[in-house]
């Protein structure tokens, strides 16, 4: 058996997977003897667990076999995107802007030094190079012995990411945007790692965007993200992806909520050949709230999956989501929602539905909606529709001198509108619109 850099055995199919692996850039003379440690056992909890397959339940409608017979590169260099202007339209000088390029810190193209009192952000790197008491506890926390291959990966291979802290009592009226763009000729691998904590009795506003302008690169994004909420919290969270059509996307997000804490979450997905989401919130308090909405529009051959967990762990917490889908092309879509009520979790209140339009004839839809209730006295519901839109409708607009093609776009885009009319920031809907706007030109 080979032996891999980190001086552990390791299977054939790693050996190639990172192409010129370089352990002493990755761990270098900054990065603490503990996270040494951790990397090192996250790069054996990889090998170990390997790539999934179909054959695994929670894979069983989305092969990853493009992304592990791939070959790819670890960067470690500065990099400014080639067109700046595409991002500058994207972005708001007014907020507060924290940008990464392929992975690296760009302090140019971020806005972080007029914090207002009680918000710290900084870089991970930043972050874990000073000592970072609270995120040392939190990664040694974890048992690395149960973590998804993909999450162990991100743990192995993370250089950076953001930091953000509220602390307690502090309402942060500016939206805090953390861009994560590629803009690469290579084949590039990188593993953001962002780690969002508010204080008890905090409130925040905070969207995470991964981009790129250019639709022919080809590269591999393995993000993670980690939320803590305390009594009484409230986030407002967007997520927003928008990769290159031929890049791979795979995302972790996990939530945990204290008591009467608020998480009110948005996903929009648009880009990737192939997408990954998996949603994982924990109501560990009385009285917590989440809230999931999402959207996503794929065309041609790109595939897109969902997966929700909402675990409902202590008793008068509600649980709310809504997944709405537009595919084209060859497209396919898979949503996966999974609701668990807890022994103790009496008086759960919790929602589910998942709708998706079909445009094109040969799209694909795989919705399965779960629940796992172990509490009596619980109100939980879940639904799913797949369909095309209303030939009544189109008619009806067509009678009106709108070409079917036009149509086609109205249609759409009201089924679009009134998830997007959820959100309670003008500056993240004007954004989403931004991204949306080529994808609707196209239908």
């Amino acid at each position: 058996m080979k032996v891999n850099d980190f001086g552990k055995p390791l299977k054939e199919q790693f050996m190639n997977f990172i192409r010129n692996f370089d352990q002493q850039k990755l761990l270098n003379h900054k990065t603490p003897a503990w996270l040494k440690t951790l990397r090192q056992q996250a790069w054996q909890r990889f090998a170990q667990t390997g790539f999934p397959t179909v054959k695994e339940e929670e894979w069983k409608y989305t092969n990853i076999a493009p992304i592990a017979e791939r070959q790819f590169e670890l960067i470690f260099e500065n990099g400014q995107p080639q067109d700046s202007e595409a991002l500058k339209d994207y972005l708001n000088p007014d907020e507060l802007n924290l940008t990464f390029i392929n992975g690296i810190f760009s302090p140019g193209l971020s806005n972080v030094n007029d914090l207002p009192k009680g918000v710290e952000i900084r870089t991970l790197r930043e972050v874990l190079n000073q000592g970072g008491p609270e995120v040392k506890q939190f990664f040694q926390n974890q048992e690395i012995d149960k973590e998804s291959g993909f999450i162990a990966l991100n743990k192995a291979l993370s250089q950076e990411g953001a930091y953000i802290k509220i602390w307690d009592k502090t309402v942060v009226d500016r939206l805090i945007h953390v861009i994560y763009l590629t803009d690469t000729q290579k084949e590039i691998i990188y593993s953001p790692h962002t780690f969002i904590h508010l204080g008890h009795s905090s409130e925040a506003k905070i969207c995470e965007s991964h981009l790129s302008f250019n639709q022919e690169s080809v590269y591999f994004v393995n993000s993670l993200t980690d939320v803590s909420l305390k009594e009484n919290a409230a986030l407002w969270y967007c997520k927003a992806q928008s990769e290159s059509r031929k890049a791979f996307h795979i995302a972790s997000t996990r939530v945990e909520e204290k008591r009467n804490s608020s998480f009110n979450g948005f996903a929009l997905d648009l880009g990737s050949r192939i997408a990954r989401n998996s949603l994982d919130i924990s109501l560990n308090g009385e009285g917590g709230s989440a809230t999931l909405n999402g959207l996503y529009c794929v065309d041609h051959e790109q595939h897109v999956d969902n997966h929700t967990c909402v675990d409902h762990r202590q008793p008068n917490a509600t649980s709310n989501q809504l997944y709405k889908g537009i595919l084209n092309g060859e497209s396919r879509a898979v949503f996966n929602g999974k609701i668990i009520v807890r022994q103790a979790a009496q008086k759960t209140n919790s929602y589910q539905l998942n709708k998706n339009i079909l445009l094109g004839k040969n799209c694909l839809v795989d919705t399965k909606p779960q629940l796992e209730i172990f509490a009596d006295d619980v109100k939980c519901t879940h639904g799913a529709t797949i369909g095309q839109l209303n030939e009544d409708e189109i008619f009806y607009l067509r009678t009106r001198a709108i070409p079917k093609k036009e149509a086609v776009k109205i249609l759409s885009r009201g089924f679009v509108d009134d998830v997007l009319q959820k959100i309670p920031s003008q500056s993240i809907v004007e954004k989403l619109n931004f991204l949306l706007e080529p994808t609707f030109a196209h239908l």
